[in-house]
């Protein structure tokens, strides 16, 4: 008897606790007890999900709390969870964040928007990461991840670095990496927080570096930063200020941005998107950057400027508070140029049509309203004389195309091949590569022997293409400006050689007479006036 009164006792005990802890206790005992119920209930952390989806560990502790269980309880029970129940293994949230999902949602849609969701409202830099790459349409060079990031490229205390941001978000599989060709390429790697439009990177390339020219030609214009000093994308002189990178950058004495009695220079920096309206988040990565520097640098400070297509106004509010210069290239430039580059992304995407249409006139306009574009025109001249390569080629043509992605079935390399040139009813075929070049520039001996590295990849290419088996294969190399003595005495000991895929090359001056051969008046003028005569910049950096 007395066993059994003791056993109804500490019943009696246990009771009375678990009742104390759902009214606010804090007895351990009912803890784990209600831990238990709570997976058997309709009040569970497992309907809580199925009904809401996944979220973060606070959220799900406030919900108990509003279901009456203490604060203190609640936190015990998301830190005792089991499955069904999990959180994501890889840390992305700041502060111990936790974000959990039932083990079935995994794999659902609404698993990935949750968790883009919850890295957007916790401030991640991985969400920043992932918003600058979708800002980016989904695909960015590895070597530039840094600067859309929002992350430091070089190790500071307490910070996440670029490189660290990178390769989290890809054991997440919210990013991945691939090769493209020649490029190492960072794309989303889930489509249902975005779509990685890998296709369109080369033409937003050029426009993005078409406008940070023109950008760099305004800041020397109004002395915003040092004539000389001022670098952009893809130039090896480019330097991180502190610890970020960016587009362009360049020192600026200019007084508002000094600090000290010491002249120190201050910071003009950038950076550049030539496609899409750019929303909250896709900004603030950008903030990120300028308010860690402003608030790190010791000699000066920074003038921020960001250009895109557009930004939605809730974009616009959130840069402007926090002291963003933002602009878009109709603002900067005029609309006429504005639409210039519109065109241009538009023509590139469908170069091959528009090089293959009857009349130049949208190609010549085209060169003319960009040339209002000032700057190294390197940047310009490339895109626009494959253009008018193709415009050219296509004369005597079956089809031409542009932007070939070429790859060696059995060693994989891959090489791009800029136009493909059909004729003879697919009994002949012409890679042709282009090379723009300033009045005066020469093609040098190392491109020469870069190109010649090619042209085994693009024929074996060529040579898995059904149509293209039994054609006769031939490679030429275009310039609109010279080949200097060494390259073109590379060039002729290789033609000799190279008799069953032959080799063929032509000038600035021989592109001309094949202009004016075909009676397109147009074309040879803009190739004079543009190409041959004189630099699309009267200011050279």
């Amino acid at each position: 008897m007395p066993h059994r009164w003791m056993s109804y006792k500490l019943l009696i005990y246990i009771y009375f606790l678990h009742n104390k802890e759902n009214r606010g206790g804090n007895g351990s005992i009912g803890n784990k007890l209600s831990c238990v119920t709570s997976t058997t209930t309709m009040h569970s952390i497992e309907d809580y999900l199925e009904a809401e989806g996944p979220q973060l560990s606070s959220s799900v502790a406030a919900w108990l709390v509003s279901q009456g269980v203490s604060a203190d309880a609640a936190r015990k029970r998301v830190s005792r969870i089991r499955p069904p129940i999990r959180t994501f293994p890889v840390p992305l949230l700041p502060k111990g964040a936790r974000f959990m999902y039932a083990e079935a949602q995994r794999t659902e849609e609404r698993f990935w928007q949750a968790l883009q969701r919850d890295l957007r409202s916790t401030g991640s830099v991985y969400g920043m990461a992932l918003d600058g790459v979708l800002a980016r349409r989904g695909a960015v060079e590895s070597k530039e991840f840094s600067v859309v990031s929002g992350a430091t490229c070089r190790p500071v205390k307490k910070q996440v670095t670029a490189e660290t941001v990178l390769d989290r978000l890809n054991s997440a599989g919210l990013l991945s990496e691939r090769h493209i060709g020649d490029t190492r390429v960072v794309v989303v790697g889930r489509y249902e927080i975005g779509h990685a439009d890998v296709d369109g990177m080369k033409p937003r390339g050029v426009a993005e570096r078409i406008i940070l020219d023109g950008l760099r030609e305004w800041a020397r214009r109004i002395g915003a930063a040092s004539y000389n000093q001022i670098r952009i994308r893809g130039e090896p002189e480019l330097e991180p200020i502190q610890q970020f990178n960016f587009d362009l950058a360049g020192p600026s004495y200019l007084l508002s941005l000094r600090r000290g009695k010491v002249a120190n220079p201050g910071f003009l920096v950038a950076d550049v998107f030539s496609e899409g309206i750019l929303d909250e988040y896709q900004v603030r990565y950008f903030v990120r950057k300028a308010q860690a520097l402003h608030a790190t640098l010791t000699g000066g400070t920074v003038l921020p400027v960001l250009v895109a297509d557009g930004f939605t106004g809730q974009a616009l509010t959130t840069g402007h508070a926090a002291g963003v210069l933002m602009a878009t290239p109709s603002a900067l430039f005029g609309p006429r140029v504005g639409q210039a580059l519109k065109a241009l992304l538009e023509t590139m995407n469908r170069a091959a049509a528009y090089a293959s249409s009857d009349s130049s006139d949208r190609l010549v306009g085209l060169i003319n309203n960009l040339s209002e574009i000032e700057g190294r025109a390197g940047n310009l001249r490339g895109p626009l004389f494959e253009l008018m390569a193709a415009y050219l080629a296509r004369r005597d043509a079956v089809s031409i195309d542009m932007g070939i992605r070429a790859m060696d079935p059995k060693s994989g390399a891959q090489a791009d091949i800029d136009i493909l040139k059909i004729t003879a009813q697919k009994a002949d075929c012409t890679a042709i590569e282009c090379k723009g070049r300033e009045p005066g520039g020469e093609v040098t001996d190392a491109e020469v022997g870069k190109w010649l590295s090619k042209i085994p990849t693009m024929q074996a290419h060529l040579r898995t293409q059904p149509h293209l088996r039994e054609a006769n294969l031939t490679f030429e190399l275009w310039t609109s400006g010279e080949f200097s003595t060494d390259a073109r005495a590379r060039l002729e000991a290789e033609q000799k050689k190279r008799t069953k895929y032959p080799i063929r090359w032509k000038s600035g001056s021989e592109i001309l007479a094949l202009a004016i051969e075909h009676k397109e008046k147009a074309v040879a003028n803009a190739l004079r006036e543009h190409f041959l005569k004189h630099p699309l910049s009267g200011v050279k950096p």
